[in-house]
C-alpha cells in the first residue's frame, strides 16, 4: 500500500492541522493572515509558516510549551510523509524561521531537543550545519 505523501497542494491542510493543535495559535494565525486571505491567489506560504515560527518562539520565551509535544509530533509526521517541496516548507520555512526569530535569545542548538522527533532533529541539526558548519556540535556550551 502506497504511503500518503503531502505535497504542495496540501499546504493549506498541513497548516490547518498544525494550528488546530492549540486554540491560541489558531487565533494568532487567523489574525495574522486575515489581510492575506483577501489576496489568496498571491499567498506566499513561507510567510504563512513564519507566523507559526514566531508564535513558537514567543511561547518558548514565555514558557508556554504545553502543546509542543503534539505540535512536533505532527511536524514529524508531515516530514516523514511528504515530498521535497513540503519538506522545504517545514525545514526552511518553519525550522529556520524558529532559529532565526529566536536568534541568540533561545538556544536553538539544543533547546528544542525535548520536542524534536528523530527525523525532525536530523533536519534541524542539518539546517544549523548548512549555516554554521559542524563545529557547533563539538561545543558543550551550545548543548545546554
Amino acid at each position: 500500500m502506497a504511503r500518503f505523501q503531502y505535497n504542495q497542494k496540501d499546504i493549506d491542510e498541513v497548516i490547518r492541522d498544525l494550528i488546530s493543535i492549540d486554540s491560541a495559535l489558531k487565533d494568532y494565525y487567523v489574525e495574522c493572515t486575515k489581510e492575506d486571505a483577501e489576496h489568496d491567489s498571491n499567498r506566499i506560504f513561507y510567510l504563512d509558516i513564519a507566523y507559526i515560527s514566531r508564535y513558537v518562539v514567543d511561547c518558548v520565551k514565555t514558557g508556554r510549551t504545553d502543546f509542543f509535544d503534539k505540535l512536533f509530533d505532527k511536524i514529524e509526521y508531515v516530514i516523514n510523509n511528504c515530498d521535497t517541496e513540503m519538506e522545504n516548507l517545514m525545514v526552511v520555512g518553519l525550522f529556520e524561521g524558529i532559529q532565526n526569530i529566536g536568534g541568540r535569545e533561545i538556544n536553538y542548538y539544543s533547546g528544542f531537543d525535548k520536542w524534536l522527533r528523530p527525523t525532525s532533529k536530523i533536519k534541524w541539526d542539518n539546517l544549523i550545519d548548512s549555516w554554521e558548519g559542524t563545529d557547533w556540535r563539538k561545543s558543550n556550551s551550545n548543548r545546554k
